[in-house]
C-alpha cells in the first residue's frame, strides 16, 4: 500500500535522530512506496522543514500544552509535522493539516492521544497571535535560538563575531529553501542553451552565479537528475559559491592536477573543465564507494581523461602535483540551508576536532606539490578555526608557503581576510564556502 507524503514524513521523523541520516531515511521510504512526483516533493518538504524548525515548533507545543505530559515519539512528531504545515505552508489549508494530524494520531495512538493532538492544533489556530517568544533585547541568544530554530551553542558563537542583527539574518538565510544550483559543462554546452532547455521543461530560472560564470539557479526542475540537461551531462549540481574554488585554483592545460577529497565530484570535474579537458586530473578520496560517485559524474559529463584512486589524504600515494585541491572534510556549518539536520547533529567540540584533522591533512598534502606549485584549501564552513586559522597554522609550521591574494580570480565581494575567500549565506545569498590559495616557494 502506498503511503501518503505525511505518513512517509512521519516515519522519517520518528526514526530521526538515529544511525541513518534523515535524507537517507527519506530516500529509503520513497523507494519503498514510490509515491507520485507531487507527493514525493511534499514528503521531502515536510521532513526538511520540520527538522529545521524543530526548536520553534517545540516551543509552541510546550506553550500550548496546559500540563506536562509524556507523549510517544509518534505523537510528538505528528504535532511537529502538523504545526509546521499550519505555521509555514500557506498552500496547505489549516483545517486540512489539522484533520490529517488527528487522523495520523488515531492510526499511531489512541482516542485520547488523537484528542490531545486535536486540542493543541486548534488551540494554536485560535490563539496563534498570543504565542510569546523570548525578548530579543533582553536575551538575544534565546530569542534567536527559539525564533529561528538554531542550537544555543552555535548562536552564542556567532554573537561573538557578528551583531545581533547579522546573526538574525544568518539564521534566516539558513532557514531558506535553497534553489538548485547548476554549473554548466562548458566542454559540452553554453549557458544560453542550458537555460533554453530548462525553460522548455517548465523550470524557472531564478538567477545566475557570480561574475557572469556559467552557472544558473533553478526552481521547478526537481528531481534535477530526471532533466535532459543533467542526463546528457550538460550540467553538474553545484552551488555558485563552490564553483569559486575551482576558479581560485585555475589549473592550466598540460598540468597535473590532484583533488585529494573529491567526492561527490563537483569540484574535480570543474577543474577538468577549467583546464579545457587537457590536464591530467586525478580525483582521490578515502572512500572507494564515494569515489565511484565521482567517477559516475565524470563519465556522465564526458570527462574521459580523468583518473581515480582511493587514498587517505593524510598519507597521499601521489606526488608532483602542479595544482592541488584540498577540499577538507569539515563541520559543514556554512551549508545549513541544504543540510536539514546538521545544526542538530553537530556539537561545538566538533569544530576543534575537525580543525586538528584539517591541519594534518593540509600539511601532508603540501608535500606532494612541486616547488612553485599551487595549493587551494577550502571548506564549507564559516568558522575561523576550520578556515583561516588552519591556513595560518600550517604556513607558520612549514615556512615554504606563501598566501596568494585571490582578488583577481573571483568577484571582489567575496574576498576576505588577507586575500582569502569567504562567502556568507546572509550576505551573498549562497552557501558559506571558504578558500585560500597557497603557493609553494
Amino acid at each position: 500500500m502506498t503511503a501518503s507524503a505525511r505518513e512517509i514524513a512521519l516515519r522519517v521523523l520518528v526514526e530521526y535522530p538515529g544511525r541513518a541520516k534523515p535524507d537517507e531515511l527519506l530516500e529509503r521510504y520513497l523507494r519503498e512506496h514510490d509515491p507520485e512526483r507531487r507527493e514525493r516533493a511534499l514528503a521531502t518538504h515536510l521532513v526538511s522543514g520540520t527538522i529545521k524548525w524543530r526548536n520553534r515548533l517545540d516551543h509552541v507545543i510546550k506553550q500550548l500544552s496546559r500540563k506536562k505530559r509524556v507523549v510517544s515519539p509518534h505523537i510528538l512528531n505528528i504535532l511537529r509535522l502538523s504545526l509546521y504545515q499550519v505555521m509555514f505552508l500557506d498552500k496547505i489549508p489549516a483545517y486540512g493539516a489539522t484533520n490529517e494530524g488527528v487522523k495520523l494520531a488515531k492510526e499511531y495512538g489512541d482516542r485520547h492521544q488523537a484528542n490531545y493532538v486535536n486540542a493543541i492544533l486548534r488551540a494554536y489556530l485560535r490563539n496563534k497571535d498570543g504565542i510569546t517568544f523570548p525578548d530579543i533585547a533582553k536575551d538575544p541568544l534565546k530569542h534567536i535560538s527559539v525564533m529561528y530554530s538554531h542550537p544555543p551553542w552555535l548562536v552564542k558563537r556567532w554573537l561573538k563575531r557578528f551583531t545581533v542583527e547579522e546573526v538574525v539574518e544568518l539564521a534566516k538565510a539558513n532557514n531558506r529553501i535553497p534553489s538548485i544550483g547548476l554549473r554548466v559543462n562548458r566542454l559540452r554546452a553554453s549557458l544560453e542553451d542550458v537555460e533554453a532547455s530548462l525553460i522548455d521543461r517548465g523550470a524557472e530560472i531564478v538567477s545566475r552565479g557570480f561574475g557572469g560564470a556559467a552557472h544558473v539557479y533553478v526552481r521547478g526542475a526537481s528531481p534535477v537528475e530526471a532533466t535532459g540537461v543533467h542526463r546528457r551531462g550538460l550540467v553538474q549540481v553545484q552551488d555558485a559559491s563552490s564553483t569559486q574554488v575551482g576558479r581560485i585554483l585555475s589549473p592550466v592545460e598540460g598540468s597535473r592536477v590532484i583533488d585529494l577529497c573529491s567526492a561527490p565530484g563537483g569540484k574535480a570535474t570543474h577543474l577538468y573543465e577549467i583546464a579545457g579537458g587537457k590536464a591530467t586530473v586525478l580525483a582521490s578520496d578515502t572512500s572507494y564507494r564515494r569515489l565511484l560517485m565521482v567517477k559516475k559524474n565524470a563519465r556522465r559529463l564526458g570527462h574521459e581523461g580523468m583518473v581515480f584512486a582511493a587514498s587517505d589524504g593524510r598519507r597521499p600515494a601521489f606526488k608532483d602535483a602542479d595544482f592541488l585541491l584540498v577540499d577538507a572534510p569539515c563541520t559543514g556549518l556554512g551549508v545549513l540551508a541544504r543540510r536539514w539536520d546538521l545544526r542538530w547533529a553537530k556539537r561545538e567540540q566538533d569544530i576543534q576536532r575537525m580543525a586538528a584533522y584539517q591541519k594534518e591533512l593540509l600539511s601532508a598534502a603540501i608535500g606532494i606539490v612541486k616547488r612553485g606549485g599551487v595549493v587551494v584549501y577550502s571548506t564549507c564552513s564559516i568558522e575561523p578555526e576550520e578556515n583561516e586559522q588552519v591556513v595560518e597554522a600550517v604556513i607558520a609550521e612549514r615556512g615554504d608557503l606563501r598566501l596568494s591574494d585571490v582578488g583577481s580570480l573571483v568577484d571582489p565581494s567575496i574576498v576576505y581576510k588577507d586575500g582569502m575567500m569567504q562567502t556568507l549565506p546572509h550576505v551573498h545569498g549562497v552557501d558559506g564556502i571558504f578558500a585560500a590559495r597557497l603557493e609553494r616557494i
